[in-house]
């Protein structure tokens, strides 16, 4: 936390060359060339003796050394705090927090897809239990949900398992398998033929 009398565009462009080369490092080791990345910088910014900061952008290209770069973040606030509150303040300014994030080209990511399998989960049922459901035991199918086809529905009572979670199909219930590995549970007298 600085006021901007105790900045230079030399200090300050140190620390976002700084904050840039951490930002691109992370990038470059999951494998995005340093070219195909782009940083974007933005301060957290108020007035002396404020209690709450305003996000503004970074223009990087205003940093060269002639103090264009701390008078352009002056400016960028002093517009940014008349649009939000309609009025700017003859006070010094204090710059609280500083960032750059490096942005890379958007993966080629496709959704999940099942294999696609008939209505039938036997191939996922690992074994039969007693639940306790609206006051009562009853027994239900245990699934393994990573065996689980495309097209598979289970009827309720089930419980179907994985890592993370547990689903749990009422009875009067079923649960068919989406394509993309989601659950759509149902009703049974809405479950499609």
């Amino acid at each position: 936390m600085r006021r901007f009398n105790e900045l230079s565009d030399d200090s300050l462009k140190a620390i976002l060359d700084e904050l840039a080369a951490t930002a691109s490092q992370t990038l470059e080791n999951e494998g995005v060339p340093i070219e195909q990345q782009d940083v974007v910088y933005s301060a957290d910014l108020r007035y002396h003796g404020q209690g709450f900061e305003i996000p503004v952008t970074i223009d990087i290209g205003t940093f060269d050394g002639s103090g264009a770069g701390i008078e352009a973040l002056r400016r960028a606030f002093d517009a940014e705090h008349q649009r939000l509150f309609s009025f700017v303040l003859d006070a010094e300014h204090e710059l609280v927090t500083v960032r750059a994030m490096a942005n890379g080209p958007r993966p080629d990511v496709s959704a999940p897809e099942l294999r696609t399998g008939g209505t039938d989960p036997a191939a996922a049922l690992r074994l039969r239990h007693d639940i306790w459901v609206d006051g009562a035991e009853v027994e239900a199918g245990i699934y393994d949900r990573e065996l689980l086809e495309a097209g598979n529905v289970v009827t309720g009572p089930a419980v179907i398992t994985e890592m993370d979670s547990t689903t749990l199909v009422l009875p009067g219930h079923a649960a068919t398998v989406h394509p993309s590995g989601s659950l759509l549970i149902r009703p049974v007298d809405h479950q499609e033929n």
